[in-house]
């Protein structure tokens, strides 16, 4: 089949476009991550094996979590004055990351000269509830520190981010079970399974108020009354009927007679039991 110059410039724009966006879709996929997002090694003290790993694991908590590790080491003068330096370095850092305050910083200081400083860290007010003032003086202390004696491979930073890592990560995944738990199907035979208790002590309590307030009562002997009934006068349309009900105790012979009203059915039998009508019934 001979294409046309019409179709075949057609044909070439749309080859064009999809290798263009396949390319774009590719390259945007396997875009390096910024380094400098993650860490900022002013003092040198993080190998670049190390550095690569740390970068990695940063990724795998953001993506994750929506929660930021930054770590920065930087040499200074006077140590006494580190303090300032690092509150003012994260008060503006845990602004510019514009994730809610979730952010977790390390930074290590170091005299000019020396080999060995301080590490500190900071957690955004967004992680409070999830990392402890206790929680982050174990990381620093039984983990960075240890690993980190001799501050010439950055090893100590890599295990402080792997177990930071490890802790967030079994947080998200007890999330997960609670909302999954919350979210169940809800099933009738394990509601009434697991109220089984509830559900006993309501019927002898609905038992007990009819014993109660329903069954009639001799007042001679206090036994049950057997209860027969006779009707009258049959209800109307609009109008009431009569009974008779008779109320007899087998054990000491009493009985007694009531007249009671007969309410007809439907509609008109509700309107009447609600507005208490007795038109046409005398009650002797």
């Amino acid at each position: 089949m001979k294409f046309t110059r019409v179709y075949r410039c057609l044909f070439l724009a749309v080859f064009v476009f999809v290798a263009f966006y396949g390319f774009a879709q590719t390259a945007e996929k396997k875009a390096p991550v910024d380094a400098s997002v993650y860490i900022d090694d002013r003092a040198e003290l993080v190998k670049e094996d190390f550095r690569a790993q740390i970068v990695a694991n940063c990724t795998e908590i953001e993506e994750k979590t929506r929660i930021r590790v930054h770590i920065k080491t930087a040499r200074i003068d006077n140590l006494g004055e580190g303090q300032t330096q690092i509150e003012t370095f994260f008060s503006e850092w845990i602004r510019s990351i514009g994730l809610d305050k979730r952010g977790i910083l390390i930074y290590a200081l170091l005299p000019e000269g020396a080999a060995h400083g301080k590490v500190h860290l900071r957690v955004g007010i967004g992680l409070k509830y999830l990392i402890t003032r206790e929680m982050g003086e174990k990381i620093l202390n039984q983990v960075i520190l240890p690993n980190n004696a001799v501050n010439n491979d950055g090893l100590g930073f890599l295990e402080g981010v792997r177990a930071i890592k490890r802790m967030l990560l079994d947080e998200l995944e007890r999330d997960e079970q609670r909302v999954a738990g919350h979210s169940t199907i809800f099933s009738l035979r394990n509601f009434l399974w697991t109220s089984k208790e509830i559900l006993l002590a309501l019927l002898v309590g609905l038992f007990l108020f009819y014993i109660i307030f329903f069954v009639e009562r001799c007042p001679r002997c206090n036994g049950a009354l057997k209860v027969t009934g006779e009707v009258l006068k049959e209800p109307g349309e609009n109008t009431l009927g009569l009974q008779r009900k008779i109320y007899a105790c087998e054990r000491c012979g009493f009985s007694r007679r009531k007249k009671e009203p007969v309410y007809p059915s439907g509609k008109a039998g509700l309107i009447m039991r609600l507005t208490g009508v007795r038109r046409n019934v005398r009650i002797e």
